[in-house]
């Protein structure tokens, strides 16, 4: 007697997939065991390996997708975009800008704003205790400039430290050696 797949009612087909099956649970599930010894099944280092990569490739793939349907999508919007001003009632004041134009007017006005020797604004600072020292742009460039010579000024005096150390441990080195020269020490015993 011949005992073939289909005698005992499987077939080819769904004996590999049992197989597939079977191979695929081993690999990402693992028998772990908790406090009190109770058996449970977690997802196997390979199975986590496994969805680490797989998101990490959807993560890059739709990145790409962005990059090459929506950025240019948004960009497009952006720059078409245009805003108009209303009074609280919902009418219209004034000229419409795109929104490129808002943004520059918005970083012109930012930058023009008075503020204190603090670089505080009015509204920073409160008003009763304002005293204008100029606008932002005024203030940053002070700031760049207070940095940019006070750092010069503390390596200038660093070198000239160094060279000063330096010549006089060479001075003194020179002065020992001249007095060691001129001293001349006799011993004389009895």
């Amino acid at each position: 007697m011949n005992i073939t797949l289909e005698s005992i009612g499987l077939s080819q087909e769904a004996l590999a997939n049992r197989v597939v099956e079977k191979l695929v649970e081993g690999l990402t599930t693992s028998l772990d065991y908790d406090e009190e010894g109770g058996e449970f099944r977690g997802a196997s280092p390979f199975a986590r390996k496994l969805n680490d990569m797989v998101k990490a490739r959807l993560d890059a793939l739709v990145n790409e997708m962005g990059e090459k349907h929506v950025l240019p999508r948004v960009t497009e919007m952006v720059e078409n975009m245009v805003l108009q001003e209303t009074n609280r009632w919902g009418e219209k004041v004034g000229q419409p800008v795109t929104f490129i134009e808002y943004m520059t007017q918005r970083a012109d006005a930012w930058l023009r704003e008075d503020v204190d020797f603090q670089g505080n604004t009015k509204d920073a600072s409160g008003w009763s205790s304002f005293r204008k020292s100029g606008t932002r742009v005024q203030y940053m460039i002070d700031q760049h400039l207070q940095y940019t010579v006070r750092t010069a000024m503390e390596n200038a005096v660093k070198n000239a430290n160094q060279s000063i150390v330096g010549g006089l441990k060479q001075a003194v080195s020179i002065a020992l050696d001249e007095v060691a020269a001129k001293l001349k020490v006799e011993v004389k015993t009895k």
